[in-house]
């Protein structure tokens, strides 16, 4: 007898249960296999969509068949080119084991002309498979090494398929993949993905890094879409906190404001508010200081009380947030944890921890657990699966939480309650003694979820995506998240095959409240930008990306005149019309390096006297510094106004030297100083002059970044490795010869290179050699 959960998790390509009326109609492919894909018109429109229109990014939610849109897509081009090679990649093995299953399924193809490829196949198989394969399914690592190796060639394929496309950023294998594809000049790309993203420059990027020249949407409530989708009931639980954990926020709290009190008085921060201290704004602090620190070459000791406050601070705050959205118990685990830290303890976990204000609190969250409170999130919780399950016995449930500690404690107490047998579901990583699960262990509690063993997980963001989990009945939000991303992507592990609801918990007056807001605007926003831009496909911007980097061809009224670039931010300073006075042509864009372009290998960064000091203060210059040496052959600083004034800041003397210093010798940028903007304007006008009439060459925006050498690039390697800095790094591979004579060495060899210790070597071994979990 087929139980109801089966009956549930059957074929994706069947009638939803509420449609029965609807009359069945099957797609004909001679690739798709007869009377199995049952044919909806917004699955067939979205791929004749990308037929016509080309290079497409589909953004659906889940549930809706992107990957039957897919596998029609890949029927077409097959059906146009039967020798093609169609590659389906996505982010995970279990990811790709599951879509290698639907291929089978559904496709007319033999079983051996379907592969699948991962890190786990040998090389040379893999080689193998891919010459006899005609679809190939695999995770993007695994076809970049192979396309370096040259192993298999982009020349062969025919359509490539990137789902979850909105990883296609940064340095991710995506980029890296089509970049090789887009060279080839042949074939096509579909992008598959829920939710691309709330900023538009990242939707941009994603668009561009994909060469996609047309985006398709598709809703829940579209038309076409209402008789195939499943409603999805959002709620909110909000609690309130017991009086216990306000009066230790305030402890908290109380300590956290003398930590912000110092940073202000060092003038790293514009307030002493508490709301301007948050995580990323600390880290650039942080860097702020440690710049600070190494232009006066450790002589000025005070700021080393900066450096202790800020670190504190960030220890603080996250014993804040682990107290409004945890609970005590998570609370006292980490303050537990920083006590028993092996080594030497830092000053600033020192000062933390023996502060009166969290001897305090350790006392008071010590008591609470030891009366069995954990959070009024956790009673909310378990009356939401108590009558889940009352009322529905044979479904199931999915509880997210943001941290290891809280998620073993909430499985165990979940277990304790009549009706609910829950498993803990986390990443591959260990965290500290407590181990992460293997592919196969988190492989076995799905089966143990689907087949109904177990009915509820209580998992970290790997359950988000990426992995093959069934769809699920209920999905509760113990902590709300600030992405869009993130918040979809939970929320679409339910509705899936039938009604679905999400709870999603909230600690009145607490960062819960601003993140579940934060997430919702942010959907919103995402879905203005996308329709706005699909408005727009076919613009240069989107469907075109880096043809714009050439001044000329998008600005045919300069009529060979001097042109120059300028960032739109600068736009105040009347620089530009200074520049347009002395007969330049002005593009005003913004710029991602420098403040104007004037010439194909110049960038340049215009600063007044006030702002050269500050940025020096906040860190900004350094990065400023590093992005136009990186991006520009010749980058170049104007500092504008009395120089004199330099030296007249809150700054010491010295801490200007040095900084001057270091941008001539070790940035290796040059200075130029300046009277007015007027004189600043002329110093662009006369180098504009000289590279475009003396030079005849197009001024470029760079978007990319110049190569490394392959010494620069295997010290780079090296220096990413915990407490190794440029020196070290160097050792090492004199030591060792090379990258992969550092990664064989064994503990007692690293020791043997001048200031590798015991603890460091240690923390380099388990860089090099813990098993990889991909953070979501």
């Amino acid at each position: 007898m087929v139980s109801e959960k089966e009956k549930k998790q059957d074929d994706l390509t069947k009638e939803p249960e509420k449609n029965k009326t609807i009359a069945k109609e099957f797609i004909k492919n001679k690739f798709i296999k007869p009377e199995i894909v049952e044919k909806r018109k917004y699955q067939a429109k979205l791929a004749e969509s990308v037929a016509k229109e080309g290079n497409s990014l589909v953004v659906a939610p889940t549930a809706l068949g992107k990957t039957i849109v897919a596998v029609l897509v890949a029927a077409d081009v097959l059906e146009k080119k039967p020798t093609g090679k169609i590659l389906f990649l996505a982010p995970t093995k279990p990811l790709c084991e599951q879509h290698r299953n639907t291929i089978l399924k559904l496709m007319n193809l033999e079983n051996e002309s379907i592969a699948l490829l991962t890190g786990t196949t040998p090389a040379k198989k893999r080689a193998k498979e891919w010459e006899k394969a005609t679809v190939i399914i695999a995770t993007p690592q695994t076809i970049e090494n192979d396309f370096r190796k040259e192993r298999v060639s982009a020349k062969d394929i025919s359509l490539i398929i990137f789902d979850e496309a909105h990883r296609a950023v940064g340095e991710y294998a995506y980029v890296y993949i089509a970049k090789k594809f887009k060279k080839t000049k042949g074939g096509l790309v579909l992008a598959l993905t829920a939710s691309p993203g709330g900023k538009e420059a990242h939707v941009k990027e994603v668009c561009r890094n994909l060469n996609i020249k047309n985006i398709e949407i598709k809703g829940l409530e579209d038309e076409d879409v209402v008789p195939y989708s499943h409603e999805i009931k959002v709620e909110w639980r909000v609690v309130e906190l017991p009086e216990e954990f306000n009066s230790m926020i305030k402890l908290i709290e109380h300590f956290m404001q003398k930590q912000a009190d110092v940073l202000y008085k060092f003038r790293l921060s514009k307030t002493n508010s508490l709301k301007g201290f948050g995580k990323a704004r600390l880290i650039e602090m942080q860097a702020a200081i440690r710049k600070r620190i190494q232009a006066s070459h450790g002589k000025n000791m005070s700021i080393f009380a900066a450096a202790t406050a800020a670190a504190a601070l960030m220890k603080a705050s996250h014993a804040h947030t682990l107290l409004e959205t945890q609970g005590v118990t998570a609370l006292y685990s980490y303050l537990d944890r920083e006590r028993k830290k092996e080594g030497k303890v830092s000053r600033a976990t020192s000062m933390f921890l023996s502060s009166m204000e969290m001897l305090q609190v350790n006392k008071m969250a010590e008591e609470i657990a030891g009366k069995g409170i954990i959070h009024p999130k956790f009673d909310a919780l378990t009356k939401v699966l108590k009558q889940q399950f009352e009322e529905k016995p044979d479904s199931s449930a999915i509880v997210f939480n943001h941290y290891r500690d809280s998620i073993k404690k909430l499985n165990e107490e979940l277990n304790k309650i009549k009706g609910i047998k829950s498993e803990r579901f986390v990443g591959q990583a260990a965290r500290g003694k407590e181990k992460g699960m293997t592919q196969k262990e988190q492989a076995e509690k799905i089966e143990e979820l689907k087949e109904g063993k177990i009915n509820c997980i209580v998992a970290s963001s790997v359950a988000e995506e990426g992995l093959d989990i069934p769809s699920v009945d209920l999905v509760v939000f113990y902590e709300p998240v600030p992405s869009e991303i993130r918040f979809i992507q939970r929320r679409g592990r339910t509705g899936r095959l039938a009604e679905g609801k999400a709870v999603i918990l909230m600690a009145k007056g607490t960062r819960d409240e601003a993140y579940y807001w934060t997430s919702v605007n942010k959907e919103k926003k995402m879905h203005r930008i996308l329709h706005k831009m699909k408005k727009d496909t076919g613009d240069e911007e989107i469907s075109k990306g880096e043809k714009q980097t050439t001044l000329n061809s998008f600005t045919p009224e300069s009529d060979g005149k001097i042109t120059v670039f300028a960032d739109i931010r600068e736009q105040e300073s009347g620089i530009a019309e200074l520049l347009e006075e002395l007969g330049c042509v002005v593009v005003k864009k913004q710029l991602e390096v420098g403040d104007y372009i004037p010439g194909k290998e110049i960038a340049i960064e215009r600063k007044s006297i006030s702002d050269f000091v500050s940025s020096i203060v906040d860190g900004r210059l350094s990065k400023q510094l590093i992005n136009m040496a990186e991006s520009y052959e010749r980058p170049l600083i104007i500092v504008e106004g009395d120089r004199e004034k330099l030296f007249e800041t809150n700054v010491h003397r010295n801490a200007i030297i040095g900084m001057l210093t270091s941008i001539a010798l070790n940035y290796r940028v040059p200075i130029l100083f300046t009277e007015s903007k007027r004189e600043t304007a002329q110093y662009i006008y006369v180098i504009a002059k000289r590279e475009q009439e003396d030079k005849g060459s197009d001024v470029r925006l760079r978007i990319g970044r110049k190569g490394l050498t392959l010494g620069e690039q295997q010290r780079f390697v090296v220096e990413s490795l915990p407490l190794i800095g440029p020196k070290m790094a160097r050792s090492l591979l004199e030591k060792f010869g090379s990258v992969k004579g550092i990664v064989n060495a064994q503990s007692k060899e690293l020791q043997k290179v001048e200031n590798m210790g015991q603890k460091k070597a240690k923390l380099v071994r388990q860089v090099l050699l813990s098993e990889y979990e991909e953070k979501k």
